[in-house]
C-alpha cells in the first residue's frame, strides 16, 4: 500500500512538472517570467505550449473598447483556431481603464488582455496593471506603432483627415492642408469638431503651442463652424451643410462614401495625425498562457484582416484596408502617430485651447 501511494504521488509530481501551467501556478514565477521563457522556445514548440496552457486555463478574457461586432467575429475565430473560449468586457476606453484600476485595487482583476484608449496606457503602466510581453507578432508592426518595452502595440489606428463635399467643391479647389482654410473663400463654409484632439495635439507636436493658438484664432475669425460628434460631422458634410471639414475620421468617411454613396473625398495633410488603438497583456493575469495566446492572435494577420474587413486601418504591415481611399501604406501617407505619452503631455494645453476657442461657440 505504501509503495502504491508513493508511486501515485510520484506520478502526480511528474504530471505537475510536465504541465505547461506548473510554473504559472507556482509561487516562484510571475507571468512576465513565463512569457520570457516561452519566447526562448522554437516557434512551433512555443505555440504548442501556449495552446495547451490556454486550454488548461479554460478561457481568455479581454477588457477593451473594441466594437461589439468586431469582438464577436474575433471570438468565433479564436475559438475555432485554438479551442479556447474568448470572453470580454466591452465599454468606452475610460470605463475600461476605471474597471481595470478598481478591480486591481480590490485584488479581483480577472482579465488577461486590455485594450483601453490611448491616453489611459501611462496610468495603467504606473499602476502596475499593464504587463510587458514582446509578442513575436510585434515584428510586423512599425516602430512608431508600438513601445520599446512591450507594454502596448496598436491593433489599429484612427486617422484624422481633411474632407470635402465633391458636389460643392471642385477637385482643383479642394483643400489640401490646414492653412488653406485661412483663405476668405472658406469663410463660414468649413467645420471643425468640438473635440478635435487628434488634430490639435498633432499641431502641438509639429507646430508648437504658439502657432497652434494663432491658427485656432485665425480659423475662428474665418467663422469655422463647430459641431459636436465626429459621426454627425461626417453626415452633415455628406448632406452639404458645409463644404469641408477638419478632424474627420478617415475610416468613417470611407465607409459613408462606399456604402451610402456620400459625395466626399479625403485630403491627407502632411503629416496626418493619428492615434493608436493599443492592446497589451495584464501583468498579474491569472491565465498567462491564455494572455499570450490572445495577444499573439489579436496582432496576427488573420485577426488584423478581421479588423480591416470592418473598414478599420490595420497597423500591421501588408494588411490592406477594405477601401483603397484609406490604404495609408499604399498611398505613402506620412502619419504623425500620437503616442500614449503624447496624449498625456498635450491633454492640459489641448483642453485649455478647446475651452477658449471651441466650447463657447
Amino acid at each position: 500500500m505504501r509503495v502504491l501511494l508513493c508511486s501515485s504521488m510520484l506520478l502526480l509530481i511528474c504530471v505537475f512538472i510536465m504541465s505547461p501551467l506548473s510554473g504559472a501556478r507556482g509561487a516562484s514565477r510571475e507571468p512576465e517570467e513565463i512569457w520570457q521563457e516561452l519566447l526562448k522556445l522554437p516557434a512551433e514548440e512555443r505555440q504548442k505550449r501556449l495552446v495547451a496552457g490556454a486550454k488548461a486555463e479554460g478561457k481568455a478574457i479581454v477588457y477593451g473598447n473594441i466594437s461589439a461586432d468586431h469582438l464577436e467575429r474575433l471570438r468565433i475565430d479564436f475559438d475555432k483556431r485554438y479551442g479556447v473560449k474568448l470572453d470580454g468586457y466591452r465599454a468606452s476606453g475610460e470605463r475600461v481603464a476605471n474597471r481595470l484600476l478598481t478591480e486591481a485595487r480590490s485584488g479581483k482583476l480577472d482579465a488577461d488582455v486590455m485594450a483601453p484608449s490611448n491616453e489611459h496606457i501611462p496610468a495603467l503602466i504606473k499602476a502596475g496593471i499593464a504587463g510587458r510581453y514582446n509578442s513575436p507578432e510585434r515584428a510586423a508592426f512599425p516602430e512608431s506603432h508600438k513601445d520599446r518595452q512591450g507594454y502596448w502595440t496598436a491593433y489599429d489606428y484612427n486617422v484624422a483627415v481633411i474632407a470635402y463635399n465633391t458636389r460643392l467643391v471642385p477637385a482643383a479647389e479642394a483643400p489640401k492642408k490646414y492653412e488653406d482654410f485661412l483663405d476668405p473663400k472658406w469663410k463660414g463654409n468649413f467645420a471643425l469638431d468640438m473635440d478635435p484632439d487628434k488634430s490639435i495635439m498633432g499641431w502641438f507636436k509639429t507646430w508648437g503651442p504658439e502657432r497652434t493658438k494663432k491658427y485656432l484664432q485665425a480659423i475662428s475669425k474665418n467663422e469655422v463652424v463647430v459641431r459636436k460628434g465626429h459621426t454627425l460631422m461626417a453626415q452633415l458634410l455628406c448632406a452639404g451643410e458645409f463644404k469641408a471639414a477638419i478632424d474627420l475620421y478617415a475610416y468613417r468617411l470611407a465607409d459613408l462614401k462606399h456604402t451610402r454613396g456620400c459625395p466626399i473625398e479625403i485630403s491627407y495633410p502632411d503629416p496626418t495625425p493619428a492615434t493608436p488603438s493599443p492592446v497589451g497583456v495584464i501583468k498579474k493575469t491569472p491565465r498567462p498562457y491564455a494572455a499570450a495566446l490572445l495577444l499573439d492572435y489579436l496582432l496576427s494577420e488573420p485577426a488584423q484582416k478581421i479588423f480591416a474587413d470592418f473598414g478599420r486601418i490595420s497597423a500591421r504591415r501588408g494588411v490592406r484596408p477594405r477601401y483603397p481611399d484609406i490604404d495609408i501604406e499604399a498611398k505613402g501617407i506620412k502619419i504623425l502617430l500620437l503616442t500614449p505619452d503624447d496624449a498625456v503631455q498635450f491633454d492640459k494645453p489641448y483642453q485649455q485651447l478647446r475651452e477658449e476657442f471651441l466650447l463657447n461657440r
